[in-house]
């Protein structure tokens, strides 16, 4: 059987524990001119700017903000607010030791996770919504593994990288008929080059992840859906049942529809 897709990424960093607790969090607007005083403290801030160009400068260095921009201020940190135009942005104050394992600044990706999340806990902070300190702290976990996430890409190496990127597409496009001509076009490099870090970093090619991915898909569809085989195969970037039965057979040892009765 296939291994796992994700099983074969770089053995991660050991996971420091964190006692988070959420001070309190908002949106906050302001116009041009309406300037932020130097000041600080004693907790995180966490700020993600929305609209507008901010000067903000954070201890020894001076950030430019921009839309989707996110700075985070550790405690005991001078920091202000320079409003060059009128701008919006949501906050939140954590209470976290100094040496959080985040990034000082970072950038929302094109499906705005880090804004959602943001607009979310500031939400649910000024709301009395049922269960509401439990959502609270389930949406401050998910944001502490992203930020974690954003400090981790920077240690990677270029090859690790490029190698994580086509693993993304693969696994956003793997119910299509991609190629892995158009996947290496996508992160800038030529085919074998693609083949070349994949056996280095993960010892296989990324035609046998793809193919992981799609075999993966159609298992699931298979074991819990009424679709027949040629809908499942057309779902998960086969050209026919067929196609897809000798996949499934070579990954399982068992044809689909042994899988399905079983």
């Amino acid at each position: 059987m296939h291994p796992s897709p994700g099983s074969l990424h770089e053995t991660p960093r050991a996971r420091l524990e964190l006692e988070l607790a959420l001070e309190h969090a908002g949106p906050y607007e302001a116009r041009r001119g309406e300037d932020f005083p130097p000041h600080r403290h004693s907790t995180w801030e966490l700020v993600y700017y929305r609209t507008g160009h901010i000067e903000c400068p954070v201890g020894e260095e001076v950030f430019e903000s921009r839309p989707g921009m996110i700075i985070l201020t550790p405690p005991g940190t001078i920091h202000a607010e320079y409003a060059r135009t009128a701008y919006a942005n949501y906050f939140i104050a954590v209470a976290a030791p100094a040496q959080a394992p985040w990034p000082r600044v970072c950038f929302d990706d094109q499906e705005r996770t880090f804004g959602t999340l943001f607009a979310a806990v500031a939400r649910e902070w000024q709301g009395q919504a049922a269960e509401r300190d439990r959502l609270l702290a389930l949406l401050l976990a998910q944001l502490d593994i992203l930020l974690r996430r954003e400090q981790e890409q920077r240690h990677l190496s270029d090859g690790e990288r490029l190698v994580r990127e086509a693993e993304r597409i693969m696994e956003a496009r793997s119910a299509t008929s991609v190629t892995i001509g158009e996947i290496a076009g996508e992160v800038g490099v030529c085919p074998s080059s693609l083949r070349a870090q994949f056996a280095r970093r993960r010892g296989r090619s990324p035609r046998s992840y793809l193919q992981a991915l799609r075999v993966q898909r159609a298992l699931a569809l298979i074991r819990t859906s009424s679709l027949t085989l040629e809908e499942v195969s057309g779902l998960c970037g086969y050209d026919s049942a067929s196609h897809l039965s000798r996949h499934v057979k070579r990954a399982t040892g068992r044809s689909p529809g042994a899988l399905r009765r079983g």
